[in-house]
């Protein structure tokens, strides 16, 4: 094999061997509050009380036929948290406000909001946004960029609307 050859075939499997890049959970922040909390106080001490809303996922970590546990979500007008008083809550969903205010921070690396663009995000993670569709959503050119949290199988994915972040999401495999 020539070099020439040799150097094409290593430029074209180059990407299957670059490291992903995966957060440490315990370093992610939302709205100032770790990503998972041990229970609801600090969520209430912030937000307030709200009503515990049941769950009715078929599959997933937070299932309650396939877990046999019961999960809930406790919705606020831009953060929902998902989780149980044994295990505690996560955010699952975060919606952010264009003027910043709600935020999303990776330990001392980075910090992300309603004002933080498309290609902010793609350089962090070092990928690119892809375009999405998604079911029941009347949003056209929503595109998403996904990753997952290290050593663990569940992930997040962000969402972004006319090049602007607009949100969070957690998720995790049927």
């Amino acid at each position: 094999m020539t070099w020439v050859n040799f150097t094409f075939i290593f430029y074209l499997l180059f990407p299957y061997f670059q490291e992903v890049k995966t957060l440490d959970v315990e370093y992610v922040f939302i709205d100032g509050l770790p990503f998972h909390q041990q229970g609801i106080k600090s969520i209430f001490e912030k937000y307030g009380p709200t009503k515990r809303t049941d769950t009715d996922y078929e599959c997933g970590f937070h299932s309650n036929e396939e877990q046999g546990k019961t999960y809930y979500e406790l919705i606020y007008p831009s953060i929902t948290w998902i989780g149980n008083a044994k295990e505690g809550y996560i955010a699952e969903l975060v919606l952010f406000d264009p003027e910043g205010e709600i935020k999303w921070t990776y330990y001392q690396e980075v910090e992300f909001s309603g004002k933080t663009t498309q290609s902010e995000v793609e350089s962090f993670f070092g990928k690119k946004a892809e375009p999405i569709q998604i079911y029941g959503r009347d949003d056209e050119n929503l595109f998403s960029l996904g990753g997952r949290f290290t050593n663990a199988d569940d992930g997040f994915f962000f969402l972004f609307k006319e090049g602007k972040l607009i949100e969070f999401h957690y998720w995790n495999p049927c």
